[in-house]
């Protein structure tokens, strides 16, 4: 159950929400501003207050490691990025919620599609079935899935959408040339 609340929250737990939050927005806007080592810098801020106010295994914690990893993922850092996803999955699937558990599972996913390792690409996802899947397109409106609701790439088949409208907005953004290479 996803509980990063306090009634009465001591002043550290309090400045450690705050702070932590307006850190990863700042990081966020960042990042869409294209400087991507800004947002390096405040993500791992961020974390360092939350953990330092909120403990390192605090929802709100896992929520700034997945933001790096992604972050991580852009800038091509892969074992910096797979590192920190894999911390904020085992928060996340420990503490929830449920769907942010599996959008880390599918951050780690396409990490493992760009080193071409669909079948732990495949595994991670699955991980999750059958009732706490995510669709693999990044911009999907999101919710949990089904595995039984969801359509597989039928060519790398490690990767699962909610939509026609979602597969075709991924193969376009960048399952494309993962695929194809695997195809090779």
């Amino acid at each position: 159950m996803y509980q990063d609340f306090a009634i009465n929250p001591s002043p550290a737990y309090a400045n450690a929400t705050i702070q932590g939050s307006n850190l990863n927005q700042q990081a966020l806007q960042a990042e869409r501003n294209g400087d991507l080592q800004l947002a390096e810098r405040l993500h791992l801020q961020a974390i360092a207050v939350k953990e330092s106010g909120l403990g390192r295994n605090a929802v709100s914690t896992a929520l700034s490691r997945n933001a790096l990893g992604e972050l991580y993922i852009k800038m091509g850092r892969l074992d910096e990025a797979e590192d920190n996803l894999k911390k904020a999955i085992a928060v996340r699937n420990h503490a929830g919620p449920a769907f942010d558990a599996a959008v880390s599972r599918d951050n780690l996913a396409q990490l493992y599609e760009l080193r071409g390792n669909f079948k732990a690409a495949k595994d991670i996802r699955l991980s999750g079935a059958p009732e706490n899947m995510s669709c693999g397109f990044y911009h999907c409106p999101g919710q949990l899935f089904r595995l039984n609701q969801l359509l597989r790439c039928s060519q790398c088949k490690s990767v699962w959408y909610c939509s026609k409208s979602c597969q075709n907005g991924d193969w376009r953004a960048r399952h494309k040339k993962l695929c194809r290479a695997v195809a090779e």
